[in-house]
């Protein structure tokens, strides 16, 4: 089945390690920006105000 024009092989871990650093995947992620700011209030889709995170 994968003979069928598909290229299979297998990565040295240097390699690997190679190709993710070049993707910019060799550490943790960025961290997220979240946004705190206080806005008005706002309805969704059923007429219910949006929670943000956090907020119970």
């Amino acid at each position: 089945m994968l003979g069928k024009g598909l290229r299979v092989e297998t990565w040295s871990r240097e390699r690997l390690e190679a190709h993710l650093k070049k993707i910019g995947a060799d550490g943790p992620p960025p961290p997220r920006y979240v946004d705190n700011t206080i806005t008005g209030s706002q309805k969704g889709y059923n007429n219910k105000y949006i929670r943000k995170g956090g907020e119970r």
